[in-house]
C-alpha cells in the first residue's frame, strides 16, 4: 500500500519526471523506469538509439486520447478508471430549503398600477368603468339571462423547494438534475480501447485488467448503447486468433439471443462479415475456431 501511494504521488507531482509522453494537445510527465518496467514497447522505445530515446519524447497521436490517458494512470495505480468519485457537499442544504419555505417572496400588489403591458399580459384587469343607469328593459332582461362572470387569469404557482428529511446526513442521496443528464457509465467503448492498447504497447498485465473489467461491465450492462460501438471497436481493431474479448461478446449473444434483432446490433453484424460468420458457427455448434 505504501509503494502504490508512492507513485501515485509520482503521477500526480511529476516528480523527478525523465519522459514525455504526448497525444493530441495533452502531455505526461512520467518515470521511465515504471513505464519501461511493464512495457516492452516502451522499454524498446527508450533503450535503443531510436529519436525517442535522444528526446525523450513519445508521441501517441494516433491513439485515442482517453484509452492513453487510462493506459498511464494503470503504469502507477495498477488499475485504471479508479477516480473515487466525490459527492457534493451539501452540508446544512435541508435547513436552508426550509428557510426558503417560510421566507417565501410576497405577492406583488398590482391593483393600483395601470401599465397597459401588464394589461396585455393579463397581470391585472382594471375596474371596470362605471357603468350608466340601465333602463328597465335592459335590467329586466339581464335578470332572465344572467351572464356568467369573466374568469380571473390563471396565475401560476411558486414551485416550493424540494422536501429533504432532516435526518442530519451531510449527501445528497437523490438529485433530480442528476438523473435528467444520467450518462451511460459502462465504459464498454473505453475498455475495448484499452484493450487494444495494451495489445499494441505489450503490456499483458493491462490487456488481461482491461478484458476483466470489459467482461463485468457487459455482464451488467448488456443493453447498455455503447454495445454496437464496443463490439465494432473489437472486431476491428484486434486479430480473428485474439479470443480475448470476442469470446465475451459471443457468450453475451449466446445468453441473450434477442440482442440480434435490435436495430443498432443487427447493422453491426450486417457490417461485420467475421462477427456474422462466428454467429453462424455458434448457432449451428460449430467450433469458432474451426
Amino acid at each position: 500500500m505504501d509503494l502504490l501511494n508512492a507513485l501515485s504521488a509520482l503521477y500526480a507531482g511529476g516528480k523527478y519526471s525523465d519522459l514525455t509522453v504526448t497525444c493530441g494537445f495533452r502531455q505526461w510527465h512520467v518515470h521511465r523506469a515504471i513505464l519501461c518496467s511493464r512495457s516492452g514497447f516502451f522499454d524498446g522505445a527508450c533503450g535503443n538509439a531510436f529519436l525517442e530515446a535522444e528526446r525523450r519524447v513519445i508521441d501517441l497521436s494516433e491513439d485515442d486520447e482517453e484509452a492513453v490517458d487510462q493506459m498511464i494512470r494503470f503504469f502507477y495505480h495498477l488499475d485504471y478508471l479508479n477516480e473515487p468519485r466525490q459527492p457534493r457537499l451539501t452540508l446544512f442544504r435541508h435547513r436552508a430549503l426550509s428557510d426558503a419555505r417560510r421566507r417565501l417572496p410576497k405577492k406583488l400588489d398590482l391593483s393600483m398600477i395601470h401599465d397597459p403591458l401588464l394589461e396585455a399580459a393579463g397581470v391585472y384587469i382594471p375596474e371596470a368603468p362605471a357603468s350608466p343607469i340601465a333602463s328597465p328593459v335592459e335590467s329586466r332582461r339581464s335578470m332572465e339571462f344572467p351572464e356568467k362572470a369573466p374568469r380571473s387569469p390563471v396565475t401560476k404557482r411558486a414551485k416550493t423547494p424540494p422536501l429533504i428529511a432532516d435526518d442530519g446526513s451531510d449527501y445528497d442521496s437523490y438529485d433530480e438534475e442528476e438523473e435528467e443528464t444520467q450518462v451511460d457509465e459502462s465504459h464498454l467503448f473505453l475498455h475495448t480501447k484499452v484493450y487494444a492498447l495494451a495489445e499494441k504497447y505489450d503490456i499483458p498485465s493491462l490487456k488481461a485488467l482491461a478484458r476483466q473489467k470489459f467482461e463485468m461491465a457487459v455482464a451488467c450492462n448488456y443493453d447498455s448503447p455503447e454495445l454496437p460501438e464496443a463490439i465494432e471497436e473489437i472486431y476491428c481493431s484486434t486479430l480473428d486468433t485474439d479470443r480475448g474479448l470476442r469470446d465475451i461478446i459471443l457468450e453475451l449473444f449466446n445468453c441473450y439471443p434477442q440482442l440480434a434483432t435490435t436495430p443498432d446490433i443487427l447493422q453491426v453484424i450486417k457490417d461485420l462479415p467475421s462477427l456474422a460468420m462466428e454467429l453462424f458457427k455458434l448457432e449451428r455448434g460449430i467450433p469458432v475456431s474451426a
